[in-house]
């Protein structure tokens, strides 16, 4: 009688640590979020983007969101799913603390004086408050617009950790906005302040803009950068020019702005070009180029200025 054995091959999981990531710019909301403003765009609607699906689509990619800001979305005329994401995290946390508890969530909610109101900025959550323009020409902006007695009464109720964010397109838009806000008042410009790589690093109303941040010292312009320009090499020149003029402590690369809402300058969807995961991989190649040109440390250009962000 023959005895056969077989060995049965034991396999070893090796268990790879996950990459940790601050996304300083990010957008949730829900289909619920989007039908209260369906008949009021002349575009079609994005996909709803929730918390949930942005963390698994990541953690099963080997990346760990730890500080996560929530962006007031500008099509949406309040900040209730910044709110609505607050509580969806605790769910998740207290349903799978293992797999959520290292997830920090802040958000920054819609800068409008009727709005960010005494009881919404006292928010534990909440971090800043968002003027949001677009595509605005400069010579919109009126002299007083953002310094009237309401938006200086807003200013007020700012509390010392928390921050004005401008979004603009246009660099002397943005410029223009900047100086009407209060020099204790802590700012965030996004897209590196510029939505247009045509005009090159020397635009005047840049340099201006850069300027105006460097002189008041508590202005910091924001990534992720591809609304900038697409390729990381040209992102990286305006990137160099922002560490040059306004200092390597002043920029905060690392941003998704998922969900990739828009198109380039070159007509490319963004959703095309970019998940959560290929932002990231962008951020790096820009801080990658930067830090090769001004040896400055790739953690520093990606997250260094995070805690300013939410300190």
């Amino acid at each position: 009688m023959t005895i056969t054995v077989f060995a049965q091959k034991q396999e070893t999981i090796i268990m790879l640590p996950s990459i940790e990531r601050t996304d300083s710019h990010v957008h949730f909301f829900t289909s619920r979020d989007l039908r209260r403003v369906s008949a009021a765009l002349p575009y079609a609607l994005p996909a709803p983007h929730s918390l949930t699906a942005y963390l698994d689509n990541l953690m099963d990619a080997g990346i760990a969101p730890t500080l996560i800001n929530n962006v007031h979305l500008s099509i949406l005329p309040d900040s209730d799913n910044v709110f609505a994401s607050f509580d969806e995290l605790k769910n998740l946390q207290a349903a799978d603390l293992q797999r959520y508890g290292g997830v920090r969530l802040v958000g920054t909610i819609k800068a409008d004086p009727a709005y960010a109101t005494k009881e919404r900025l006292s928010h534990p959550q909440v971090i800043g408050a968002r003027i949001v323009l677009h595509d605005a020409p400069p010579e919109s902006v009126s002299p007083t617009q953002f310094s009237n007695e309401q938006w200086l009464a807003f200013y007020q109720r700012l509390q010392a950790h928390q921050h004005l964010h401008i979004y603009a397109k246009e660099a002397e838009t943005n410029l223009r906005v900047l100086r009407q806000i209060p020099c204790d008042v802590r700012v965030f410009i996004d897209h590196l302040g510029t939505c247009h790589p045509e005009r090159g690093i020397t635009e005047p109303a840049w340099i201006a803009l850069l300027a105006e941040a460097s002189a008041r010292g508590n202005v910091w312009l924001k990534g992720p950068g591809y609304r900038t320009s697409s390729h990381p090499e040209e992102t990286a020149r305006f990137v160099t020019q922002i560490v040059r003029a306004v200092g390597a402590d002043k920029i905060l690369l690392e941003a998704t702005d998922a969900p990739h809402v828009g198109t380039d300058n070159e007509g490319v969807k963004y959703s095309e070009r970019f998940n959560s995961e290929k932002a990231f991989n962008f951020v790096d190649a820009v801080a990658r180029h930067v830090s090769q040109a001004n040896e400055i440390p790739i953690g520093q250009l990606l997250r260094g200025a995070s805690g300013q962000l939410a300190s």
